[in-house]
């Protein structure tokens, strides 16, 4: 794999595209990073980001994660934690749930199998979009609901 031939190479664009995943909180997409990416140097391409996105998931340096048909989103291995996901606009953000490692060891004895991790996510509408919601619903009037 040509990805696999290249993994060894640090190149600029490559450091560069894990600082700006690494420096945010807010779980960026490949086009958010591109955005970055493009401020500080201007010539990248969107296809240099995504290969590169890729490689440093393959790397274990990004984890990636995804919901549904809503753009992946990526953040920089820290510890070890849970999401909450909006259904709606595909925001991903970060519990501060502590991990339960005592779920893998009890999974462990069930299925002997020997954990690495165990991913656990969340979905909802978040309070951007609910307010959204409620902006665009219309009340329906009394009479209309037969009171």
């Amino acid at each position: 794999m040509a990805q696999e031939a290249n993994a060894g190479r640090t190149t600029r664009q490559r450091r560069l595209v894990y600082e700006l995943v690494a420096q945010s909180r807010a779980h960026p997409t490949a086009q958010r990073v591109f955005g970055g990416a493009r401020r500080r140097i201007p010539s990248i391409s969107l296809g240099t980001v995504y290969r590169n996105l890729r490689l440093l998931v393959y790397q274990g340096l990004l984890k990636e994660s995804r919901i549904g048909n809503k753009p992946a989103r990526f953040e920089a291995l820290r510890q070890r934690h849970y999401h909450v996901w909006c259904v709606e606009c595909g925001r991903l953000e970060d519990l501060s749930l502590p991990y339960q490692s005592a779920l893998d060891r009890r999974v462990e004895r069930l299925v002997r199998y020997s954990l690495e991790e165990h991913r656990m996510e969340f979905y909802g509408v978040c309070p951007q979009c609910r307010r959204r919601r409620g902006r665009t619903r219309r009340k329906i009037p009394s009479a209309a609901r037969g009171c």
